[in-house]
């Protein structure tokens, strides 16, 4: 029998912080595709981090916050 890898517990600010960039997204009415194309990302990892199940490194964080043309700190202002 194969034991599989427990993944690693994802911090909670990391799922309100992609809470905030979908919340973003959908107010800017832009698709994931947009912002990930935008961001020169896959489509399915921005998903990921949107769901709050996987961290991102600060390089990815600002290229997100580049694709919505805004920020680092502006896209880390949120209510935590």
């Amino acid at each position: 029998m194969i034991k599989r890898e427990r993944k690693k517990d994802i911090p909670e600010f990391c799922i309100q912080l992609g809470k905030h960039i979908r919340t973003l997204r959908k107010e800017r009415n832009l698709s994931i595709e947009e912002i990930a194309f935008k961001a020169e990302i896959d489509a399915q990892n921005l998903r990921k981090y949107e769901l709050g199940k996987q961290e991102m490194k600060i390089s990815m964080l600002k290229r997100i916050a580049n694709a919505f043309d805004i920020s680092t700190s502006q896209l880390l202002s949120f209510d935590k």
